[in-house]
């Protein structure tokens, strides 16, 4: 008889030991939820700061010498695409357009 009770004793123990280690994890749990949060947080708060300055960092980029002096590259890289995808009649044809747009508003 004393050997049921022993074991009853033990399993007795092994339920607290277990029942403090799901305290301890339910307790872990919500730490890193806590700190998951806040990385959430940050990393929308570095978002939200980098779409708001954006309009602002691409005319800062724009105004610097390196981007005026290859702008002319850039533009007959565009160029040679759109030959390539519709022809060179045709990309002509939406050249004269585009600037007839674009210096219409001038002119007036």
């Amino acid at each position: 008889m004393p050997e049921s009770t022993n074991r009853h004793g033990d399993q007795s123990a092994l339920n607290t030991g277990e029942a403090i280690r799901v305290v301890e994890l339910e307790r872990e749990v919500e730490r890193l939820r806590g700190e998951l949060d806040r990385r959430a947080e940050d990393d929308l708060r570095t978002w939200i700061r980098a779409v708001r300055d954006e309009d602002r960092i691409l005319r800062d980029m724009q105004q610097t010498l390196s981007w005026r002096i290859t702008r002319p590259l850039r533009l007959a890289r565009v160029v040679q695409l759109k030959v390539a995808q519709v022809g060179v009649v045709r990309t002509s044809q939406l050249a004269v357009a585009d600037l007839r747009r674009r210096y219409a508003g001038r002119r007036r």
